[in-house]
């Protein structure tokens, strides 16, 4: 995936977006620690980063291991990256 779509490097979107776009996603507990939060859920930064790189937003489980994750396009082949 290109730059475009997501949060400038260094800023808590960004540490979050890295997180969520990984091929299992992260835990609500993973994120928190990430992040320095004591948050009880992410589904609205999910949608919205989601929503961003044009991905598509996860949600499943319950209390600290409820699991967030983005699925993003993956390029074709016959496209440039």
């Amino acid at each position: 995936m290109s730059e475009r779509g997501k949060p400038r490097t260094g800023t808590k979107d960004r540490i979050k977006f890295d997180l969520l776009t990984r091929p299992k996603g992260a835990t609500l507990d993973e994120i928190n620690r990430a992040v320095g939060h004591d948050a009880w859920s992410y589904v609205n930064d999910t949608k919205r980063l989601a929503k961003r790189c044009g991905g598509t937003p996860h949600w499943n489980g319950g209390g600290g291991s409820r699991r967030f994750w983005i699925e993003t396009q993956k390029p074709r082949s016959d496209e440039a990256i």
